[in-house]
């Protein structure tokens, strides 16, 4: 069975922008996969698909656990954002797997349970927990300050994200480990899963800070394939 990468559509999003959400279920309409892969896992994806479940819990940001705390104020931050762009964090996952179902496709959960990443943050030192955190309620005043537009035009620009995630890396060594190495590793892992199980194209929504990070460890894994 072809495993080839090239048969991968990887579609690079901007969790909470509006253009993300059309790229996302054009992008899927268009090529018509047999796969929709999307960077969920099942909580995410019941969250999303059972709002009113949620809609009334506001992040407790007085929890007393550092994980948990930077959890939260992550949380708000995205729906800070949300709010101001017009697009929920989520939406652009739910708008591929529309679309999927629209053309027959199986849908796909790839990204890592929340759950063991949230173990895996326990494992980080605490002066990059608190470091991070302390620089996100900046970053949510501006928000609601009406600068998320702002940080859209930015994110969009060529090379920000690699940027960002470089200067990230740098900062904030172990978070990076386990917030986009660990699951860029996961998500390569699960697609690869399905590139065995089913022979035609998929398409992979993925943040776009995961996206270079996923083809590289895909390529390593189907290397290691092809040398067996």
């Amino acid at each position: 069975m072809a495993k080839e990468i090239e048969r991968v559509v990887f579609v690079p999003v901007i969790h909470t922008d509006p253009d993300s959400v059309e790229t996302a279920r054009q992008t899927v309409l268009e090529n018509r996969p047999d796969v929709v892969a999307v960077e969920l896992d099942r909580m995410r994806y019941h969250q999303l698909t059972n709002p009113e479940q949620y809609e009334n819990l506001e992040p407790n940001m007085e929890s007393g656990h550092s994980v948990n705390d930077l959890m939260n104020q992550i949380a708000l931050l995205e729906k800070n954002l949300g709010q101001e762009t017009g697009a929920k964090a989520g939406m652009e996952m739910l708008a591929a797997i529309e679309a999927g179902r629209e053309v027959e496709a199986k849908i796909a959960l790839v990204d890592r349970p929340i759950d063991r990443t949230a173990q895996a943050l326990a494992q980080v030192p605490l002066d990059e927990i608190y470091r991070l955190a302390n620089l996100i309620p900046e970053a949510t005043e501006d928000i609601e300050d009406g600068k998320g537009g702002n940080l859209m035009d930015f994110l969009k620009e060529d090379g920000a994200v690699e940027d960002l995630l470089s200067n990230f890396r740098k900062e904030f060594p172990v978070l990076a480990t386990v917030l986009i190495e660990q699951r860029d590793a996961f998500i390569a892992q699960a697609i690869l899963s399905i590139m065995n199980d089913v022979a035609g194209k998929i398409v992979a929504i993925l943040g776009a800070g995961h996206i270079e990070g996923v083809k590289a460890q895909l390529n390593s894994l189907l290397e290691k394939d092809s040398a067996t």
